[in-house]
């Protein structure tokens, strides 16, 4: 007697794969717009001399968007990806929190007015992965905006983790020994710490 042939289905979504997906769209909607230059913005060009401070070899900049800043780095001499999880102008069009990069091969990590559109329920999970792609005791250099977004898309913002820069620091400590941003700076600079920290909820 033989035995058919197992065919597995495809996991059911689970509700939060459908909350990132409608937030994927959202994205989806900007970039697709004629003449559109949501994405283009290259928040951390102002941080670039922080970056060159340690003079990496290679930089991940987590929702890089269109991938300014990464290209600007290149020209520079330092080599590196980015990752966002819509725009096709990224090395990597994957979620932050699950990039399927190799460990370890990150000096820098970089994240620029990117961290507050993740949803609640990805924000550790992404400082996570952070960690794991980074060097031991690499550094990261963020900025995080505590506002809700003025762009909207079906009248929903763009902003679902609006929270004080407190609460940032706090989570942020649970991968990391970060400084609180300097008069005049909006930049979270500091390095993971070698266990990885946790990742809790």
């Amino acid at each position: 007697m033989t035995t058919p042939p197992t065919t597995t289905t495809p996991a059911a979504a689970t509700p939060l794969d459908a909350k990132r997906a409608r937030e994927r769209a959202k994205y989806l909607t900007l970039a697709s717009k004629p003449g559109s230059t949501y994405g283009s913005s290259n928040h951390g060009r102002a941080a670039i001399p922080l970056i060159q401070e340690g003079k990496p070899r290679f930089v991940v900049d987590f929702g890089c968007g269109r991938n300014d800043l990464v290209r600007e780095l290149r020209r520079l001499g330092i080599d590196g990806l980015g990752v966002d999880f819509a725009f096709h102008e990224a090395d990597l069009v994957r979620p932050m929190h699950a990039t399927a990069l190799q460990a370890g091969i990150a000096d820098v990590v970089t994240s620029f007015d990117a961290l507050e559109h993740l949803l609640p329920e990805d924000v550790d999970l992404t400082l996570a992965e952070m960690r794991r792609v980074a060097v031991p005791r690499g550094r990261f250099i963020f900025s995080i905006c505590t506002r809700p977004s003025t762009t909207t898309v079906a009248g929903e913002g763009l902003h679902p983790t609006v929270r004080p820069l407190d609460w940032w620091l706090e989570r942020i400590a649970r991968v990391g020994v970060a400084s609180r941003p300097k008069a005049g700076s909006r930049y979270i600079v500091g390095r993971f710490k070698s266990d990885g920290g946790c990742c809790g909820a």
